[in-house]
């Protein structure tokens, strides 16, 4: 006898996901909420989907490619390196002043879930790590071994800001209170 065909679009599905857990972060979140914002049954959800966990890698994902890429793609545009880094982190501004009171999703979740998975290296840790690098790669472009450490310490500052913008997002601050943040540390590090 056939399984009854599958009655859900599992992208769609993933676009609820996705604002599920943005707005109720990764432990606010429970298969209940997803099941009922994709309109799934139980084992529909599971068959299709595996536990919590995988959703969430699999948003995570998709929240990286069609979000976050977008602001790191900045960091590769041809201009001087403390420049590019500068409008990245104006981008980041822009984008959670536009996001209040979630944030971004991937910044919120850092935190969250950083005792989640022990023993291994979680996806947003490895997409944390990622994020750093590509700064760090911009901010080494052009540099001497000597600058190499500056750099590593001006990464650090703008994982800093960009954390610090989220959280000024989450608390609802205000838009140009945001940008002024974000403007302020991009003439802090272009300088």
């Amino acid at each position: 006898m056939a399984g009854r065909p599958k009655s859900f679009d599992v992208d769609e599905a993933i676009d609820a996901f996705v604002d599920v857990f943005w707005t109720n972060g990764y432990r606010g979140t429970s298969v209940d909420d997803l099941q009922d914002a994709a309109g799934i049954k139980r084992g529909s959800f599971y068959a299709a989907f595996g536990c919590k966990d995988d959703v969430f890698e699999r948003v995570l994902e998709k929240y990286w490619n069609e979000a976050t890429e977008v602001g790191l793609k900045i960091l590769d545009e041809d201009k001087p390196p403390k420049q590019a880094v500068a409008n990245f982190i104006r981008h980041i501004g822009s984008f959670m002043s536009l996001n209040t009171p979630r944030g971004c999703l991937l910044l919120s979740s850092s935190s969250e879930t950083a005792d989640a998975h022990s023993g291994e290296q979680s996806f947003v840790c490895s997409k944390m790590t990622e994020l750093e690098n590509r700064l760090l790669r911009t901010l080494e472009r052009d540099s001497d071994e000597t600058a190499s450490l500056c750099a590593r310490d001006q990464a650090n500052f703008v994982l800093a800001v960009i954390l610090g913008l989220n959280a000024m997002a989450k608390a609802d601050c205000g838009s140009s209170r945001i940008r002024a943040a974000a403007d302020y540390a991009a003439r802090s590090i272009a300088s």
